[in-house]
């Protein structure tokens, strides 16, 4: 029996003998997850993790991807920072700079070229991690079997593993938060460890920084004065390092909020609480909707009957999460899905739970209920097969889109007749802000070589024209590169060759023209 899900108090009056068929349906479930736990061994996780690390390099080879545009800016600023240069913000529509990710940057600066993807390779194996941290912080709650059903669901987040395919900080700021739930599991109270992931991933996302505070308040009765300020000491390291590196690099210790916000109301991607609070739903359930949101919600229900106590952490980091998202909208940050992630994924959890949870239960009334939601669940699942698979058919066309769409133009970048201009032959007019960091990042050149057509007033009379068979360089960008709209934010000249430049170069999705001189 999993020591998570108690038996009635003995104290109790025996309840009647279950009849025959109820009892083996106790006793069928039992023996499930007793046998899920009896495979559960050192030598079976480690036949997984080998599997799991061949798939993530075969997917690595496979499915060659590269980072995104906020990815390539902390590339591009670790290198300036390795070479004893502060990084520099001041570009335009700059993303939000994330202190840990850019001394991690710094790092890769040696690779060269080749930083890129391998920061990709490393964004596969903190995926992995995170998978681990997920299945290892369900099981130790609700047992063996409902962490192996929680992983397989997990598997259906391709927004996830998009966000892993394009490098971006989620998913190791993820693998850190819930790699300190589970050291707090394994020990309540743990202390210094627990605040030392937080802390780290208060360098990636603030929202970590939330998540510290709380947790130094819950130690306090176990620790005193003297241990909650050598704790707040801890949780404060994170934001007074970020709004440090904001006044060393920028002269502003709020540039980081400021920026962000700024750049929030350019994209159109501010929201009131209210309007955050109604997006709860939708965003909560990632890529899969309704069964994420309506068997997560009641398998969350079933999960709080059965852990009791034990809810405590997993409901905190749900509640907590969804708070900070509300704390977001209501100081203009962006109301994007990826701010509500942790939550997100305790619904994920919870899916497993409502699939499997009734193998756990022993009273009857909650079995027979939970009996009930796996048969919802599961019609849910079945009924949204069909989406699973466009899910999985959309994600492999985002990874082709990307591929090609690097590929092709470090290629057409590599010609000599195109070398020779780069930096020669005047500004660079690129068709979005997008394209800007990923050239930055192959030729070398400094921010003021380049332009955007979209930030131009008028059409550009010389230099280097860059232009694509698509106005947007990410994948399925069906938002706007301005605040109201895709056609307000494209000009007329965006990717179109203009009188008097000449074509130099062309491939099947990019051509360079040129006007020197």
């Amino acid at each position: 029996m999993n020591p998570a899900v108690t038996s009635p108090d003995p104290g109790t009056t025996r309840p009647p003998a279950a009849p025959p068929a109820r009892a083996e349906r106790s006793s069928r479930g039992a023996r499930l997850a007793a046998r899920a736990e009896a495979l559960a061994t050192p030598r079976a996780a480690l036949a997984v993790v080998a599997v799991a690390a061949l798939g993530a390099v075969a997917v690595f080879i496979g499915r060659a991807t590269f980072p995104n545009y906020d990815s390539y800016y902390t590339l591009i600023w670790g290198q300036e920072l390795a070479s004893g240069r502060l990084p520099d913000y001041d570009v335009f529509r700059t993303p939000t700079p994330h202190p840990l990710a850019t001394l991690f940057a710094a790092l890769l600066s040696p690779l060269g070229g080749a930083a890129d993807r391998t920061l990709v390779f490393l964004a596969l194996g903190f995926h992995l991690a995170l998978l681990a941290l997920l299945f290892r912080f369900a099981q130790m709650l609700l047992g063996t079997l409902v962490a192996v059903v929680a992983v397989a669901v997990l598997l259906t987040r391709v927004d996830l593993e998009l966000f892993t395919l394009r490098a971006m900080v989620d998913v190791p700021f993820l693998a850190l938060v819930f790699g300190a739930a589970v050291l707090e599991l394994s020990r309540p109270r743990r202390g210094g460890s627990v605040l030392a992931l937080l802390g780290l991933a208060g360098l990636l996302r603030p929202e970590a920084w939330v998540l510290a505070g709380l947790y130094v308040l819950w130690l306090t009765p176990a620790v005193g004065v003297r241990g909650f300020v050598r704790y707040g000491l801890m949780a404060a390291a994170a934001p007074i390092g970020w709004a440090l590196a904001d006044l060393v690099v920028t002269g502003d210790p709020l540039y980081s909020l400021t920026s962000t916000r700024e750049v929030a109301g350019q994209f159109g991607r501010q929201r009131s609480p209210l309007e955050a609070l109604l997006l709860l739903p939708d965003f909560l359930g990632g890529n899969e909707k309704i069964v994420n949101v309506v068997a997560g919600g009641l398998g969350g229900v079933l999960a709080l009957v059965l852990l009791r106590r034990r809810a405590a952490l997993p409901l905190a980091l749900a509640l907590v999460g969804m708070a900070v998202f509300l704390a977001i909208a209501a100081v203009g940050l962006s109301v994007i899905p990826r701010y509500l992630l942790i939550p997100s994924l305790i619904f994920n959890l919870c899916v497993a739970a409502a699939l499997v949870g009734w193998t756990l239960a022993r009273d009857r009334r909650v079995r027979g209920a939970a009996i009930a939601l796996a048969v919802l669940a599961l019609a849910l699942v079945a009924f949204r097969t069909p989406s699973y698979a466009r899910d999985l058919a959309k994600l492999n066309a985002q990874a082709v889109f990307v591929r090609e769409q690097h590929l092709q133009l470090e290629e057409i970048l590599e010609r000599p007749e195109v070398v020779a201009l780069l930096g020669s032959c005047g500004r660079i007019t690129l068709p979005t802000h997008s394209t800007i960091p990923v050239v930055r990042f192959h030729t070398g050149l400094g921010k003021d070589a380049f332009e955007a057509s979209i930030n131009q007033t008028a059409p550009p009379t010389r230099g280097v024209l860059v232009i694509s068979d698509f106005f947007n360089f990410e994948p399925d960008a069906a938002r706007s590169t301005s605040g109201v709209s895709q056609r307000s934010a494209r000009k007329w000249w965006s990717n179109y060759p203009l009188a008097g430049f000449e074509r130099v170069a062309e491939n099947d999705r990019w051509a360079v023209y040129a006007r020197c001189g």
